[in-house]
């Protein structure tokens, strides 16, 4: 080891034995939110002898000289991921080598060194507090910043069973985090439904905006780092009232290296890839039927090169990834479908250190990818007996996307940085025949509906083009004990679609046994056929705008007070392209950082904050498109033999239109209130987090959130028309359109009450309307302990507990309890005072306890195993019904509420959630690895990952709707598949990963 030469007294050399480099004493640096870059942070203590601080990194030639200030602290930002070494000098003279590992959104703390460690006072050396061999290791704590925030190598992330290896797998290692299986398949964070998370790449917000589930991603092998925030982040992250999800692209270096890697998934197999179960109902029939339904084998091929085009200036990481062509097999009552998928990427990502002080990113990626399908019928219901071809259909996806990113330090104190982001995605989902109609026929006794006709397709889609682009800046600003930071983003989104039934309709026969009421007011029963034509198409466009002003003060030795602002204004148009509605809203955002010893082995933190989100195109899709949906019912006295289409017609009674949906986009005052407000919900964190070595870190963090207001539709124009007839409209009519307002607060519309053509502004009370407000509030305490890998002890685990309560009577953007994915902002929940009672109970997110375990061994033969245990206690039951009245408001519109109660007659209301819960949940998923080096440039790596290792088929949902129509004399129809289980635990399923990389 090299020695140090002697400082210059005794005292001086004491002092650096203890040099506490560390964020007690460490200046105002906080985190960035969004940056792909990073920073560090230390300090000389009184009393040593370095004045001169040097940073360099090896890997891109960087080198900074950093100022002290009077109190020997230093800081630096805007550093691109990687090694880097900090070397303190007096003079010419090397004092003392600090290596830290800096990752991407946050600053490291530069590590105290001791004699213990170092071998006496005049053996100071270089320290390495996170190298090439710890690149799993967990971030040190960063006082810094009041955030709590989870980082995620790739290293680490290659070293774990995981399925995909995506942004949600990734949030699923700690136990806060809820899988939400039988709805959209993403995650729940900070209590929020799945639709309220925001994911970003290289600072761009890449989230869904059509949907606002999931986003638009980058595959596996481009990925370089993971942030996960489960809420109560800063002003100038974003507004969301779910969590974050963060990453990065893997960048050059000087250093040439290239790799290939193949993904390999097996075929459908009673071993590795067991074949979902058959569920059937009391009656025995098929609730779904996929136990024939198989995969063929799919193998994805990655090669990627990274390097120098110019020493020290410019690199490039560059990835070309092809999934090779692999088909998989679905079976139905009485089709089999087969469809072939495949896909190929390229992405190139460019680093330009312009000097050092300014750095600028670009990152480009093209996607094409397909599905082509062949529909044939089967001999036979429910058998593989395949007949004759029915009909195909191919669906392309190209997919671009290009983001920049720049930052530089101006001056030592002032820093600017920059983003701008595009992508886009042209989406075919096929187009089938138009002059051959659908034809199904309804069962009454298993109340089943069976396609008996030649056309396969419900509805034909044209392309659908999504499209956004934003952009971002912010100048940070550093004096004496704050760090100021103003900032300002735009993001437009587009989405045009348009998707229709065949244009020669949608004809359902029905046999009642039973007289039922149809919508336009008749009553039938016995045999009929009904007629179905639906067209709906837009050009949407929605920009969101925000502006924000952060203050990070340093208040006293240690402490952090930290202080945000965020202003947004949500803009959303019609399918015509104008304005429909604007939403402004302001985010008060406080946070505390307490470093309690100085040295950054213990943090107190605190956030309290509001948090907002806007409403995505579907939302003034579903609202504010141009829409027909029309329904005739006929008598019939024959069938056509070939296509099935009902012959010698007798129209029952006139046709029905829906109301609204008259095919001519709606007037914004007509589809919500004049006083639409944005949703919004408060939030409080608090938590803790302790190391207690160099390798073990002890967190437990405390939140707790409450939903105040939502935005949803109701279709109670009832309420409107009564109102008004006791408060000096006595003619006015009950309106029957559905619109969109803010539950449970007063409801100001705009109608033409006195019947003279010109439009009138009436408020309605709240209470007088009768909607209840919204309510979700959700608790959770949540415990992790942390061992990060090192040389001296060669293993990762994290061990997280989370007990929760979470109740109300609104998950936020989603249904949950319904399993409705639908759009946003029109769920059903509020769609008549009838429909709301009883809904305020336990929602499904209401997990009372979850425990998570992560681990990765690394022998030093190059032998590797790990493994992710997760379990928690069941999700209640929530279950929906009818309103046994069939003169009732929510039975004529179809509106289901929470009328199960058998025990009364009629039936009466089941509190929502309190229909039981699911089983306990667990599953172990394992891992087996190993690394091989040849010669001294060449790894060869190979991976084996299992999930549900011992193919555990718990119960994971149960069907949950129990009536299936009223009859004429308010009895219910009972839902034969009322209480059956509807959804299994994925069975087992395997991947292996072949990696090779020249270095």
């Amino acid at each position: 080891m090299k020695k140090i030469p002697k400082a210059g007294n005794t005292a001086a050399r004491l002092s650096l034995l203890v040099l506490s480099l560390l964020s007690g004493i460490a200046g105002i640096n906080g985190a960035y939110a969004q940056s792909i870059t990073g920073g560090l942070y230390g300090a000389v203590p009184v009393g040593a002898s370095a004045n001169r601080v040097t940073v360099t990194s090896e890997q891109t030639g960087f080198k900074r000289e950093l100022p002290l200030d009077g109190q020997g602290r230093y800081k630096t930002s805007g550093l691109n991921p990687g090694l880097y070494t900090v070397t303190l000098r007096q003079g010419e003279q090397v004092i003392a080598v600090r290596q830290v590992s800096v990752k991407p959104n946050s600053d490291t703390a530069v590590l105290a060194v001791t004699a213990e460690n170092q071998g006496g006072p005049d053996a100071l050396a270089t320290v390495t507090v996170a190298g090439n061999s710890a690149q799993t290791m967990v971030l040190p704590i960063d006082v810094n910043t009041p955030e709590l925030s989870s980082h995620y190598s790739r290293e680490l992330i290659n070293s774990l069973p995981l399925l995909n290896g995506n942004a949600e797998s990734i949030a699923r290692l700690r136990s806060n985090v809820r899988y939400d299986q039988n709805t959209t398949g993403l995650v729940q964070l900070g209590g929020a439904s799945p639709a309220e998370n925001r994911y970003y790449l290289n600072e761009f917000d890449t989230t869904n905006d059509r949907t606002l589930l999931g986003a638009n991603r980058l595959p596996r092998e481009a990925i370089q780092e993971t942030e996960v925030m489960a809420g109560s982040f800063g002003a100038s992250w974003t507004n969301a009232t779910g969590g974050i999800m963060a990453q990065t692209v893997r960048q050059g270096s000087n250093k040439f290296e290239a790799g290939y890697a193949m993904y390999y998934t097996p075929a459908t197999s009673a071993t590795l890839m067991p074949a979902e179960k058959d569920i059937r109902n009391g009656q025995g029939d098929y609730y779904r039927y996929s136990s024939n339904n198989r995969s063929e084998a799919s193998t994805t091929n990655y090669l990627w090169a990274s390097g120098a085009l110019v020493k020290d200036k410019l690199f490039a990481f560059v990835l070309l990834g092809d999934r090779l062509p692999s088909r998989s097999y679905t079976f139905s009552q009485n089709r089999e479908s087969i469809a072939s998928s495949q896909s190929k990427n390229l992405l190139l990502n460019l680093t330009w250190n312009i000097n050092d002080d300014h750095t600028l990113n670009l990152t480009g990626s093209r996607t094409w990818s397909s599905i082509s399908t062949d529909t044939y019928r089967l001999l036979k219901d429910y058998t593989t007996q395949v007949g004759a071809f029915s009909s195909s259909s191919y669906a392309p996806v190209t997919e671009r996307m290009l983001i920049a990113n720049y930052h530089g330090n101006l001056t030592p104190n002032l820093e600017l940085r920059l983003m701008g982001g595009f992508l886009g995605q042209l989406n075919d989902r096929a187009h089938g025949a138009e002059d051959i109609p659908y034809v199904d026929a309804y069962n009454s006794q298993t109340q089943k509906t069976s396609n008996i006709g030649i056309q396969d397709r419900t509805v034909n889609f044209r392309p659908d083009d999504y499209w956004r682009r934003g952009y971002k800046g912010d100048l940070s600003w550093s004096l004496d004990n704050h760090k100021i930071v103003f900032g300002a983003e735009y993001y437009q989104h587009f989405l045009g679609q348009d998707w229709h039934t065949p244009q020669a309709g949608w004809y359902t026969y029905y046999d009642r046994p039973n007289t039922v009421q149809l919508p336009n007011g008749e009553q039938v029963g016995g045999k009929y056929v009904g007629y179905y034509f639906n067209h709906e198409f837009g050009r949407m466009v929605s920009i969101n705008k925000a502006a924000y002003l952060e203050d990070y003060w340093k208040i006293g030795k240690g402490v952090m007070l930290y202080g945000g602002l965020r202003f947004d204004k949500f803009v959303n148009k019609d399918a015509l392209e104008r304005p429909l509605f604007s939403f402004p809203t302001t985010s008060p955002r406080l946070g505390l950082s307490w470093d309690v010893h100085g040295d950054s082995s213990l943090k107190v933190g605190a956030n309290l904050g509001r948090y907002s989100l806007s409403m995505p195109s579907n939302f003034s899709f579903g609202v504010a498109e141009s829409h027909l949906e029309q329904r005739k019912w006929y008598r019939y006295s024959g069938i056509d033999p070939n296509t099935q289409l009902p012959l010698g017609l007798t129209q029952i009674g006139s046709t029905y239109t829906a109301p609204g949906h008259d095919g001519t986009p709606p007037a914004a005052d007509q589809v919500a209130t004049t006083n639409l407000k944005a949703p919004y919900q408060n939030e409080l964190q608090l938590y803790a987090q302790k190391a207690f070595n160099r390798h073990w870190v002890g967190q437990v963090d405390f939140g707790y959130a409450e939903l105040k207001r939502v935005i949803n539709s109701t279709c109670y124009g009832q309420g409107i028309g009564k109102y008004a007839n006791t408060h000096g409209y006595p003619n006015y009519p009950s309106d029957y359109e559905c619109f969109e307002l803010n539950p449970g607060e007063d409801v100001t519309v705009t109608r033409d009450f006195r019947g003279d053509g010109k439009p009138v502004s009436l408020t309605i009370p709240a209470a007088e309307f009768g909607l209840p407000k919204p309510k979700h509030k959700y608790i959770h305490l949540t415990f992790d302990a942390s061992h990060s890998r090192s040389a001296g002890e060669p293993w990762y685990l994290n061990l997280s507990y989370t007990w929760t309560r979470s109740f109300g009577n609104d998950n936020g953007f989603l249904n949950l309890e319904n399993r409705n994915a639908g759009y946003i902002g029109q769920t059903g929940v509020y769609d008549f005072p009838e429909t709301t009672r009883g809904a305020s109970g336990n929602l499904t997110n209401d997990i009372r306890h979850a425990f998570t375990a992560s681990s990765a061994y690394y022998f030093p033969s190059g032998l590797r195993t790990s493994g992710i245990l997760s379990m928690h206690s069941g999700e209640p039951v929530s279950c929906f019904g009818l309103n046994p009245d069939v003169n009732s408001l929510s039975y004529n519109w179809g509106s289901w509420g929470h009328y199960c109660d058998a025990s009364t007659n009629p039936v009466g209301v089941k509190t929502a959630g309190t229909s039981g819960r699911l089983p306990f949940f667990w599953q172990f998923d394992m891992g087996v690895g190993y690394d091989m080096t040849i010669g001294a440039h060449n790894k060869l790596s190979l991976d084996l990952s299992i999930q549900n290792l011992f193919n555990r088929r718990g119960i994971t949902d149960r069907y949950n709707t129990y009536s299936a129509d009223v009859n004429a004399d308010n009895t219910i129809v009972p839902d034969v598949n009322w209480g059956i289980p509807s959804q299994y635990q994925t069975p087992r399923r395997a991947s292996l990963v072949l990696r090779y990389q020249y270095r």
